[in-house]
């Protein structure tokens, strides 16, 4: 069923027909991402690639009534519109101007019917469809793995040994605790010639996960953020890097807590590899499942 035509329906296919064509991804510096905390409502546009911008699908006006309602009931009371609302607008900066929004299409929204002038933003730097084909082309490796670093490498340090806490002040800024040993095993990775990809479904900005791991000697050769969340993004773009990987890499490896995915891009085949002892030592337990694959390659060449 098609979304209902309103004004404000209007005014997004304005904005995005607007920066169509135009509309380009910019890397901010740590120091703006830091100190730079709110901005006008004004200056934030819509992300066509979401949701919220289909014209078959449209904004849930229910949602941005129920925050207008949160706002208006504060500023009724005193306080100021954004009082009631716990996370910040998530935003990429963008060419020719302003930011573009990752997460809060709905928030924005309800801020700017109510006619609210500035709005909390978390400024991300995220990597986009060139950036990752400029990994891989500048890469030397015709093997991958790939590592979820919400389930893998960010643990709770009451279910599993972690890597040393960060010294004042890197442990203020970093609040993740890393698996114990997978620094360790980023390197074994690449010394068998296999390009380290993480990915997390999370909101984290590519510089922020990539001096997280600097910290602990880890070099990933891909990092990939909020992998999933946009929703038409679109499934040519993903379809794209797909092709290209499965020309680049003959052999991508899935890593789990409890067995390797090995998938052959050649034939299309795939095997699952039990981690044996990995209860007792993921690290070592992937190693050795490593090992016996490049072994069995090397005896069928």
């Amino acid at each position: 069923m098609a979304a209902v035509k309103t004004e404000f329906t209007e005014f997004i296919a304005d904005d995005i027909k607007k920066y169509e064509g135009v509309r380009i991804p910019l890397k901010t510096p740590f120091l703006v991402r830091t100190f730079k905390k709110w901005t006008k409502c004004s200056n934030i546009h819509p992300n066509p690639d979401d949701e919220f911008c289909f014209p078959d699908i449209g904004p849930n006006y229910g949602i941005i009534s129920d925050y207008e309602r949160k706002m208006r009931n504060e500023m009724e009371h005193g306080g100021r519109p954004w009082d009631c609302i716990d996370e910040r607008l998530m935003v990429e900066r963008m060419h020719p101007e302003g930011y573009m929004l990752i997460n809060g299409h709905h928030r924005w929204a309800a801020a700017m019917r109510v006619g609210v002038k500035k709005a909390p933003i978390k400024i991300l730097n995220l990597v986009h469809e060139d950036d990752i084909i400029d990994i891989i082309e500048r890469s030397k490796n015709n093997k991958r793995v790939a590592i979820d670093l919400n389930e893998l490498v960010f643990v709770n340090e009451n279910e599993f040994p972690v890597e040393k806490k960060l010294p004042f002040p890197a442990d203020r800024r970093y609040k993740e605790k890393i698996r114990l040993g997978f620094p360790a095993l980023c390197r074994f990775l690449q010394a068998h010639n296999y390009d380290v990809w993480v990915f997390t479904a999370d909101y984290y900005s590519v510089d922020y996960i990539e001096g997280l791991l600097k910290k602990y000697h880890a070099a990933p050769d891909g990092i990939v953020t909020a992998t999933g969340k946009v929703q038409n993004t679109t499934e040519d773009k993903k379809n794209r890097i797909k092709d290209i990987m499965k020309k680049k890499y003959i052999r991508t490896l899935t890593l789990y807590n409890d067995m390797l995915l090995v998938a052959d891009s050649g034939s299309g085949d795939y095997d699952q590899i039990p981690l044996e002892g990995a209860e007792d030592n993921w690290v070592m337990s992937v190693e050795k499942a490593v090992k016996r694959i490049e072994e069995g390659n090397e005896e069928k060449k």
